[in-house]
């Protein structure tokens, strides 16, 4: 793996001190770490990302010095979409292309999560991963980003790099070219590239 390329986990549900934040760092190869909000904030504000839902933009004192993401749980209904939101998460199967399509040339991030899978079963996990590899085409195609997160709510939740890039392997997706992506997408959205509202 290039050394300028960070690997990302961008939705971590638990408070980290800097304490965890190295352990994770060294242990799970995480360099760069999506945190929700409400979280205990770490001194190392390179390694982390403040996720804020798109309800709660009115949140400015832990904004202030670090990078932050607007996220939003996806639902099928494209009313409930707010303009300015860089990550959906996807939680439910949907035919996605009209979608993607409708919003190419937005760049946004649309977010799958590995904890998941743990509550699936053995043809819903097929399922899933036939799935993803169909919803990465898509995001080629049309111009947004493929995000696989751990959706840790503890640290035994935590996804390591190996397991990611396992996964990765199994969508026939090179975990080079991943890697690379993710962090030129995130390098985008931290310059304030701005795109035309929905």
């Amino acid at each position: 793996m290039a050394k300028n390329r960070n690997i990302i986990d961008l939705s971590i549900g638990f408070s980290l001190t800097q304490e965890t934040l190295s352990f994770i760092k060294k242990f799970f190869s995480i360099d760069v770490m999506g945190i929700y909000y409400s979280s205990a904030l770490s001194t190392d504000k390179d390694s982390i990302v403040l996720r804020i839902e798109n309800t709660k933009q009115d949140i400015t004192t832990i904004k202030q010095n670090y990078f932050y993401l607007y996220y939003q749980d996806f639902k099928e209904n494209l009313d409930n979409i707010y303009s300015n939101t860089d990550i959906f998460t996807i939680n439910d199967f949907f035919n996605p292309k009209n979608l993607l399509r409708k919003l190419t040339g937005k760049n946004i991030g649309f977010e799958f999560m590995v904890s998941k899978l743990r509550y699936l079963s053995t043809s819903q996990v097929g399922r899933w991963f036939s799935y993803m590899k169909y919803f990465y085409g898509l995001c080629k195609r049309y111009g947004h980003q493929l995000i696989i997160s751990s959706g840790a709510k503890n640290i035994f939740e935590l996804t390591s790099s190996r397991v990611i890039n396992s996964i990765l392997d199994r969508l026939e997706v090179s975990s080079t070219e991943y890697w690379a992506d993710l962090n030129q997408w995130l390098s985008r959205k931290k310059r304030g590239m701005i795109y035309d509202s929905l």
